[in-house]
């Protein structure tokens, strides 16, 4: 009995070894940077995205100057770097959900079972070397785009601050998208709770407008959300508002281990399914 669970014991610290998953990470790091032509679309549609906006913002200010009403010089600046940070987290997440359910519809679940490693564990990995890249990338490209719609540079330390929190936001949307893939085992296609939880991160995480220029009862339902910590949090940072950064990184830590458990149940039910299945 003991030899019995001294082997299981070496097995599940073999399965969960750091190592491993350290090296798939770096391994999609390095496969995602070959990939230079999908990075620069990425990059050009986020330079393109914050041109539009910015123009569409000019002309409400200079609309609000005109009939004098005009906001502080400094509004047009800040809503630009808000829609900065917000559009940075968004559009650096990989398409984690996306790989889960081509496994699934493919059959290679099977396969990437068979291997020496935790499935989600993997996956997880393997999309944190693409998230990686993808928020220094984006995040560079932001801060020149930003300067250039913008006219103006926030203050330096709101920026540290967004972007530290930010990254944090991240890591808990990653899981959220992990999530949504695992739906795959049951409904075969996740998109349509992927397309639920978009128009949810739409509106309640403020991707678009900050939630200060919401209806007061609209901003209650989406402080309640997960949404706005992840989006809205990061954006306020920026221009200098909401509550303290410490508080909104406890939130976001919060948030995030129930969408690590949210993640492992899903897995021990989705596998479990897949086993009763005969997949």
């Amino acid at each position: 009995m003991t030899r019995t669970a001294n082997a299981l014991f070496l097995q599940a610290f073999e399965l969960l070894s750091p190592g491993k998953y350290v090296a798939i990470a770096r391994t999609s790091f390095r496969h995602r940077l070959e990939e230079r032509s999908v990075l620069m679309g990425r990059v050009a549609f986020y330079g393109v995205l914050l041109m539009v906006f910015s123009k569409v913002w000019q002309t409400v200010f200079a609309a609000q100057t005109e009939a004098g009403s005009a906001a502080p010089a400094a509004a047009f600046g800040d809503y630009v770097w808000y829609l900065v940070v917000t559009e940075w987290i968004v559009l650096s997440q990989p398409s984690v959900h996306m790989d889960v359910q081509g496994d699934m519809q493919s059959g290679d679940i099977a396969h990437q079972l068979s291997r020496p490693v935790s499935y989600v564990g993997s996956k997880l990995a393997e999309a944190l070397g693409d998230l990686a890249l993808r928020l220094v990338v984006m995040g560079a490209a932001g801060l020149v785009f930003g300067r250039l719609f913008a006219d103006c540079w926030p203050e330096p330390e709101r920026l540290a601050l967004a972007a530290l929190v930010g990254l944090l936001s991240s890591l808990v949307m990653l899981l959220c998208l992990l999530s949504i893939g695992l739906c795959s085992f049951w409904l075969h296609d996740c998109m349509p709770v992927y397309m639920v939880w978009q128009k949810l991160v739409f509106v309640f995480g403020g991707l678009m407008l900050p939630l200060s220029i919401y209806p007061d009862w609209l901003q209650s339902i989406a402080r309640a959300t997960p949404f706005a910590a992840m989006l809205y949090g990061p954006g306020r940072l920026v221009i200098g508002e909401g509550d303290a950064p410490t508080a909104l990184a406890l939130q976001l830590i919060g948030w995030g281990v129930l969408a690590a458990l949210v993640t492992f149940l899903v897995e021990r039910r989705a596998l479990r399914r897949l086993v009763i299945d005969g997949g």
